[in-house]
């Protein structure tokens, strides 16, 4: 019973609360991620403390409280030069309770561990509930404001946002004339959405450099869907439901792609002003 209690405790000092605000990493991490280090020394960190965290509890659920020790004595010593390597977060951490943490390992005493773990993993769960997603959308994801496409139907290039307003104005433009019965508009429009969808595999190209990524989401499927469109555009009666229908197929793969990367865009974006 003492086991899985030691587990769930220790477990439940990393839960996060409903709320949190998201705030800009601090200037002196920027040298733990690329493009300053491709080393991530401050992430690898952190997976070091979680992976002894977790070890010391596994070591004594085992009864091996010599490997549980040496395991804390990681954590402690990874946990104190974390807080030397971003000064703004030194707020965060807690040597006092750090070193409570390992001498109630060392005590053997399955209730101190408990009782300390769930204080150390507070400094911890703090600071994640702070930082961590504001980290991770910040130094994870690409920075969309740096690629530049060009435009098939205006024959100029532009920044990644500036396109897709091109894109989704085509989209929209095609809807309109379809509803409002105008043929020649529709072969217009559809025709500049059509050549505007297929830049996309461009851009996606840009950060996924493996081509099974990219077709993955704009493969064999995205391609028949645009060339239908086109078929059905320059039909000499072109059909407007079969064009909705198709074209709705096509959109799916767009909120497939906003799902992922829009959200994370606009945060890191307004991170960046």
């Amino acid at each position: 019973m003492k086991r899985v209690l030691l587990a769930s405790l220790i477990l439940s000092g990393f839960a996060l609360s409903g709320e949190f605000t998201l705030k800009k990493p601090p200037e002196s991490l920027k040298k733990y991620y690329p493009p300053q280090s491709e080393k991530f020394e401050f992430l690898n960190n952190m997976h070091t403390m979680s992976t002894a965290f977790y070890a010391v509890q596994l070591n004594i659920n085992d009864g091996n409280w010599e490997k549980a020790t040496q395991w804390a004595k990681k954590l402690v010593e990874t946990y104190k030069k974390t807080a030397e390597m971003v000064p703004e977060w030194k707020k965060y951490f807690d040597f006092k309770k750090a070193e409570a943490y390992l001498k109630a390992v060392e005590s053997k005493n399955v209730d101190s561990v408990i009782k300390a773990s769930q204080e150390l993993g507070k400094t911890c769960a703090k600071c994640h509930q702070d930082n961590e997603i504001a980290v991770k959308i910040y130094y994870r994801f690409p920075n969309f404001s740096e690629i530049k496409i060009e435009d098939p139907v205006e024959f100029m290039e532009y920044e990644l946002e500036d396109f897709m307003v091109k894109l989704t104005r085509s989209l929209q433009a095609l809807n309109v004339y379809l509803s409002q019965n105008q043929p020649d508009k529709v072969q217009e429009h559809g025709m500049n959405f059509v050549e505007r969808a297929r830049a996309v595999k461009e851009m996606c190209s840009k950060c996924h450099t493996d081509k099974r990524d990219v077709e993955a989401i704009t493969g064999k499927d995205y391609d028949q869907a645009l060339n239908t469109l086109e078929e059905l555009l320059n039909a000499e009666k072109p059909d407007f439901n079969k064009i909705k229908q198709i074209t709705a197929k096509v959109t799916l793969t767009c909120y497939t792609c906003h799902n992922v990367h829009y959200i994370p865009s606009k945060i890191k974006s307004a991170f960046s002003k």
